[in-house]
């Protein structure tokens, strides 16, 4: 029998599990060197978080690089609300330099976070 799900996530328990960690961070504590990466590390996944309690934004951001069993270079992104499955959207490209050009423009974007929503993203989950 199953039991019912009693926190109403729905089924996103792991997403929970997996960011609670970054629930227990200090939300005021931006990048401590005060530079935003251009690029992704060389285990090609860099994940940011965007949160501001008071104002209720609670944004999380993932992008990663790869490349698929046939050559092709694959950019995927996946971004939603902490603590819920969000969205994710995948590209296929041929050359690593467009897949990098892709991943660049991706994160120029959230670099600009702080002018648009008015707080900026910061990395959580950095693997070297």
């Amino acid at each position: 029998m199953v039991t019912p799900n009693k926190t109403r996530t729905y089924g996103a328990q792991y997403h929970i599990s997996c960011h609670d960690s970054i629930a227990m961070e200090d939300p005021n504590n931006l990048d401590p060197d005060g530079t935003f990466p251009t690029t992704l590390p060389r285990s090609g996944r860099l994940e940011l978080v965007a949160r501001d309690l008071t104002r209720n934004i609670n944004r999380r951001y993932a992008i990663e690089h790869c490349v698929d069993l046939f050559g092709g270079h694959l950019v995927e992104t996946s971004w939603g609300r902490c603590g819920t499955w969000g969205q994710s959207k995948r590209h296929s490209f041929d050359d690593p330099a467009d897949a990098e050009r892709a991943v660049r423009n991706h994160l120029r974007r959230r670099a600009r976070a702080p002018r648009r929503i008015g707080v900026g993203y910061r990395v959580v989950g950095e693997d070297s």
